[in-house]
């Protein structure tokens, strides 16, 4: 493929992916066609179809763009050379979420994304079986792994009790994390989400640590 046509076709692929983000977090998955991400675009069902052979695919493909752009604010952690996750602690965990929530509420195209995935998505239902098999099964770095490997790092270090449970603690975080960041979009709470997040890590962290004390 020529150079141009190559970057048309990405430039193409990247308006079908924000149209399609934007229709389902406005309209939901289950109700969102290719013929409606095809007629906002002006483009043919047929032309969607040649980037994307499916719907699911196109939400891989989105999850899959938010996961990779997760994984570089993690990297961004981590010493200047240093490609390994091995050394990341819950605070350094905790203080970029905290970051990616006041991002996440800020940025229109991460907001669509959060609430396409929590609340225009029926996880439940038969047809998004083989979506949640290849999004549990991708071997791709999101929050939840972030937070369970820095507890698995700090119980290993000496810095969080041995007997602190990762998988436990990591699903708190993020259940705090996806409460706050949805309440802070849908207006419900009046809180200042990022002093209110911190805290809430602070508390977390004081009470896993070997010290049992200290704040993020």
């Amino acid at each position: 493929m020529p150079r141009r046509a190559k970057e048309d076709a990405i430039k193409t692929r990247e308006r079908i992916l924000a149209s399609a983000l934007s229709l389902f977090a406005k309209k939901g998955y289950d109700h969102t066609t290719f013929n409606d991400i095809a007629a906002r675009l002006k483009m043919t069902k047929g032309a969607v179809y040649w980037h994307f052979e499916s719907k699911e695919k196109l939400l891989l493909e989105l999850v899959g763009e938010m996961l990779v752009r997760f994984k570089s604010e993690i990297a961004a952690l981590l010493p200047p050379g240093e490609e390994s996750f091995d050394h990341l602690s819950f605070p350094d965990v905790a203080d970029m979420m905290v970051k990616h929530a006041v991002q996440t509420v800020s940025d229109s195209k991460r907001a669509a994304f959060f609430m396409l995935m929590h609340e225009q998505i029926r996880w439940s239902s038969a047809s998004m079986s083989s979506v949640r098999e290849d999004i549990l099964k991708s071997k791709k770095f999101g929050p939840w792994e972030a937070f369970s490997v820095a507890v698995q790092n700090d119980i290993r270090s000496g810095r969080a009790l041995p007997e602190v449970d990762s998988v436990e603690v990591a699903s708190c975080c993020m259940a705090l994390w996806n409460g706050l960041v949805r309440s802070n979009i849908d207006k419900f709470l009046q809180c200042d989400l990022e002093a209110t997040l911190k805290n809430a890590y602070s508390a977390i962290w004081r009470d896993i640590q070997t010290a049992n004390k200290g704040k993020i």
